[in-house]
C-alpha cells in the first residue's frame, strides 16, 4: 500500500521494518478475506503528515469509551488520560497500577487484578509488550480491552501542537530516549482525582 500519508521519518521507518522476510512472514499469518482495522490506532498524531485531520482521529477513538466504566491497567507514571481531557467522556474510572518497567514479572498478578475490577468495562492497558499480551489473553476470556499503546502521549503532543516526539512533565514518556524526572504536584487537582481512581497497585 501507499504510505503518503505518513511523515517521511515515519515512512521510512515503517519500510526499514517491512524486509522481504518480515512481509512473507506476515503474509502466512494473515487471511485475506477477513478485514483487519488500523494497528496505528494509538498514534493518530506525530506520524501522519495531515495533522489537522489528528482532532477528527481522537474524536473517533474517544467514542470507544463513550458512556462506557472504564478499568486502566498501566505502568506506575503512565498516567493515561491525566491532566487532559481525553477520557471526560468516560461514566467512569478505576485504575490498576503495574511497574512502569519489566511489568511481564508481575503478569499474572496484574491479570489477576484485572479478572476482578475489569468486570462488564471497557479495559484500557499500557504496559508496552505485556499489554499487548495481556489484551489476547483477556480477550479470549470475554473481557473487553484494548492495548491502548500511545494515544494518551500522541494526544498531549496535538494539544502541544508540537511535531516531533517530546517529553511530558508529569508522564513517562518512553518513546523519548532522555525524559526528565517525572514531577508528581499533589496539590493538582489532576494528581488528585487520578489517585482517588486507583484501586490496586502492584509495584
Amino acid at each position: 500500500g501507499k504510505l503518503d500519508k505518513y511523515t517521511d521519518e515515519a515512512a521510512r521507518d515503517i519500510r526499514s521494518y517491512l524486509t522481504k522476510e518480515v512481509r512473507k512472514n506476515h503474509m502466512e499469518l494473515l487471511d485475506l478475506k477477513r478485514t483487519y482495522y488500523d494497528a496505528y490506532i494509538s498514534r493518530p498524531y506525530i506520524m501522519y503528515r495531515d495533522k489537522e485531520g489528528a482532532k477528527k482521529r481522537f474524536d473517533d477513538v474517544k467514542k470507544i469509551w463513550d458512556k462506557k466504566d472504564v478499568l486502566i491497567v498501566e505502568g506506575e507514571f503512565t498516567r493515561f488520560g491525566v491532566g487532559n481531557d481525553l477520557l471526560d467522556n468516560a461514566s467512569s474510572i478505576e485504575r490498576i497500577i503495574a511497574p512502569s518497567k519489566n511489568a511481564f514479572s508481575k503478569y499474572e498478578q496484574i491479570v489477576e487484578e484485572a479478572r476482578k475490577y475489569g468486570k462488564d468495562k471497557l479495559i484500557l492497558t499500557i504496559l508496552g509488550p505485556t499489554a499487548t499480551i495481556m489484551a489476547y489473553a483477556l480477550s479470549r476470556e470475554g473481557y473487553w480491552i484494548i492495548d491502548i499503546g500511545q494515544l494518551d502521549v500522541e494526544y498531549e503532543w496535538y494539544l502541544r501542537g508540537v511535531t516531533e516526539r517530546c517529553n511530558i512533565p508529569y508522564k513517562c514518556v518512553s518513546e523519548v530516549a532522555q525524559y526528565d524526572e517525572i514531577v508528581t504536584e499533589t496539590d493538582k487537582t489532576y494528581i488528585q482525582k487520578y489517585q482517588n481512581e486507583i484501586v490496586a497497585k502492584i509495584i
